[in-house]
């Protein structure tokens, strides 16, 4: 996978840097904790929030945006609840099932 940056521009009223890039990959359409792990290795860092990956027709490409935040609470104050679920990959969800899994089965055992 390569990606190659277009635009970075830092926004300072969002106290973010939004950045556009195109992906060059082989198969299928890298996963965005893929394009997130590349993009922390060319030197980006901070919380990495990727709002889309739109492939491109008839190409091994796709252009993506992401936004870059000093830390994940700036993010949440900004970003809507799914495109940091997106991101994060649904992990408090996962947890907080668990624990209603756990609360009925106490019940069920009283």
């Amino acid at each position: 996978m390569e990606i190659e940056i277009e635009t970075r521009k830092e926004n300072k009223l969002l106290e973010r840097e939004e950045i556009h890039f195109r992906v060059k990959y082989e198969g299928a359409t890298p996963s965005r904790k893929k394009i997130r792990e590349q993009l922390k290795g060319m030197g980006i860092n901070g919380f990495i929030v990727i709002d889309y990956v739109k492939p491109l027709f008839g190409v091994r490409e796709a252009k993506a945006y992401a936004k870059v935040y000093q830390s994940e609470q700036k993010a949440r104050r900004v970003e809507p609840e799914y495109i940091i679920k997106r991101n994060i990959g649904g992990k408090e969800e996962k947890e907080e099932k668990k624990e209603k899994k756990e609360e009925k089965e106490e019940v069920k055992n009283e």
